[in-house]
């Protein structure tokens, strides 16, 4: 074990004892808590600290994962003016619904268009719209007698899929993965990461 690692190991086993030490010296007898500077101190550990598991007595090494989890999630919280999609008046789903009652064909694109023409300040994107109209199942043709899930079964061996994902950094910074599978035996044919995605990028 090198130097550095032995210093961190002495810190990490300190930490852990200061709190229990002031526990004693407060009365308390029940499970102690860390507090927010001690959190951030453990996910740091955890991540340049070999074998910070061993180190770890009072509480599990899930709970450190799930601190630095929550850590990411209030930092981009603050970051981000608003969480999450904006919310959808319930003017505007009755809208939705009662343009679809009179023009059932209409795909959810043809009434987000409406809804703008319409000026609706609100008008959510049509992949939202398809949520608050029922969906039309259509009957098997002569020409297409085996349904979407029968034909990925059946040539499951010669479709691979891409799609992109995220994954959270020690400093919360997010890094773009791409990624290629093949649907047969769900093998990862290839995969990239990067920070800065673009168009050359993922060609």
């Amino acid at each position: 074990m090198s130097n550095t690692a032995k210093d961190l190991e002495i810190l990490a086993l300190r930490s852990q004892l200061a709190m229990v030490q002031k526990d004693i010296f407060m009365g308390k007898i029940s499970k102690p808590r860390f507090k927010p500077a001690l959190r951030c101190l453990w996910v740091l550990l955890s991540k340049f600290l070999p074998n910070w598991k061993s180190s770890l007595v009072l509480v599990k090494p899930e709970t450190v994962i799930s601190w630095h989890k929550t850590a990411f999630k209030f930092f981009w919280k603050l970051k981000s003016k608003k969480a999450g999609r904006p919310k959808i008046s319930l003017k505007t789903i009755a809208l939705i619904k009662r343009i679809h009652k009179e023009n059932p064909l209409l795909s959810p694109e043809k009434i987000h268009e409406q809804l703008v023409n319409l000026g609706v300040i609100d008008a959510p994107a049509p992949n939202t719209i398809a949520k608050y109209i029922p969906k039309i199942r259509k009957a098997p043709t002569d020409k297409q007698k085996q349904s979407w899930t029968t034909f990925l079964k059946n040539h499951s061996k010669g479709i691979w899929a891409m799609d992109f994902f995220v994954v959270p950094t020690l400093c919360f910074q997010v890094l773009y993965v791409f990624l290629i599978i093949s649907h047969d035996r769900r093998k990862i044919e290839y995969f990239a990461v990067t920070a800065n995605p673009s168009s050359d990028w993922v060609a």
